[in-house]
């Protein structure tokens, strides 16, 4: 048997979570990560009216299984926000491709996140997966699954699918894997400061 507790207090999205009002072209962090062991989609905010959207910057940093990672992610338009299809989990730079002259961003990360990748013994027959979730304050989340090799390429590079009732999920819940699958783990949807969630995997060996 093998029993896995993943518990975590995800951060609220935070829109100056990692700096406030950069500018020109060298853009300094203030924080590099969003300090709840998850890792999370990355928001820049133009504070300007101007339009920036022709630039990029090269987001630098780990996955959620500290993999080094990079995305190149638009810059905004006049006083709106992107967000990254990239998980990050730590950042250690951002570097727009020019200058944004004397406007200013702000970088920082969306309330939707992901868990470490738990690898599963897909070759136990037969396969039996027992998961479990539990919930305190105001939570949505999603368990995920992938029949990718989880060792021959970085778990975030694969295709993840959503378990069958565990899917945008509020309350405590539980299900299972009757079909062998490689890895799991936890999507956090959205979620308000102070909610806490552990999510449980009971594997069984034969």
């Amino acid at each position: 048997m093998n029993l896995i507790t993943l518990s975590f207090t995800p951060a609220a999205a935070n829109l100056i979570g990692y700096a406030e009002n950069v500018t020109g072209a060298t853009w300094t962090l203030t924080a590099t990560t969003a300090n709840d062991s998850l890792a999370h989609l990355t928001t820049i905010r133009n504070d300007a009216a101007t339009d920036h959207s022709a630039k990029t910057a090269l987001i630098t940093g780990t996955d959620a299984d500290g993999n080094t990672q990079t995305e190149t992610q638009a810059l905004p338009g006049g006083s709106l926000t992107t967000t990254g299809s990239k998980y990050f989990k730590t950042i250690s730079s951002i570097v727009p491709s020019a200058t944004i002259g004397a406007d200013t961003m702000d970088l920082g990360w969306s309330a939707v996140a992901v868990s470490q990748t738990v690898p599963l013994n897909y070759r136990a027959n037969p396969f039996s997966c027992s998961l479990g979730v539990i919930v305190t304050g105001t939570i949505n989340y999603t368990v995920q699954h992938t029949f990718q090799d989880i060792y021959l390429a970085f778990p975030s590079t694969l295709k993840w699918y959503s378990q069958m009732t565990l899917v945008t999920a509020t309350a405590d819940d539980d299900s299972n894997y009757a079909f062998p699958v490689r890895g799991t783990r936890l999507l956090i949807n959205s979620v308000t400061a102070g909610a806490t969630i552990k999510y449980i995997i009971n594997q069984g060996w034969f």
